[in-house]
């Protein structure tokens, strides 16, 4: 068995409440659970397959192609296709990949996908009827320009890195603040979706921001 770092504490058998470090598995997994579900395939295969393509560069499971697209220092990009389809494109910690044991592990935490309905679904808007103030706005739209990252003070006393890029629709263009490990995810031509965004001012024009609920997948990725 894969040995766990001290900082990931968990038996194999405990219940209830998520023990040791499960932020770090928690985003990747609600996103593999719910590609599993929607295409028939067991989701511990899916983690194995994600750890073999991180390993191995590409991999397979059921329909799907798993890709390892970047790796930075501290975490992978993976692509999903399904044939010439792109399904989603997300990053990982490597942290997390070094430990399939505790990623299969924290699975039984992930609540099961509900059926999707009309309602669920967040407001969908296009560029030309954003303005400062909107929460919890859908948009898809294609990146354009991804300007070199810039070192910045946070407000809690740290420092990390951000990018303005620019997104465009058929009605218009408009920044998306990007940081970190969400630039690397990213390349120019990728069509996204950014969902339960938010909408600021910057410099007097409204910028997108994904803020702690957004999320941005890549729905069709630039070759």
């Amino acid at each position: 068995m894969t040995e766990v770092p001290r900082t990931e504490i968990y038996d194999g058998q405990s219940r209830g409440r998520p023990r040791g470090n499960y932020r770090l598995f928690r985003n990747p997994l609600k996103s593999i659970v719910l590609i599993a579900k929607k295409h028939d395939i067991d989701p511990n295969l899916l983690i194995d397959a994600f750890v073999e393509a991180w390993r191995n560069k590409v991999s397979h499971c059921g329909s799907l192609t798993i890709s390892c697209r970047t790796v930075n220092q501290d975490s992978a990009t993976f692509l999903l296709t399904n044939k010439e389809t792109v399904i989603s494109q997300f990053p990982i910690k490597q942290e997390a990949l070094r430990i399939p044991d505790a990623f299969r592990h924290y699975i039984q935490y992930v609540p099961t996908p509900a059926p999707s309905s009309e309602k669920s679904k967040p407001r969908r808007k296009k560029i030309n009827e954003l303005k400062s103030g909107m929460k919890g706005v859908g948009v898809t739209a294609k990146i354009v320009t991804i300007p070199p990252r810039k070192l910045v003070d946070t407000r809690w006393g740290g420092q990390s890195y951000v990018s303005n890029v620019s997104i465009t629709d058929e009605t218009g263009s408009i920044q998306l603040s990007l940081w970190n490990n969400q630039i690397d995810s990213v390349h120019v031509g990728d069509v996204v979706e950014i969902e339960n965004g938010y909408v600021a001012s910057f410099a007097g024009e409204p910028q997108l921001r994904l803020g702690r609920k957004g999320t941005l997948s890549t729905i069709n990725a630039e070759a």
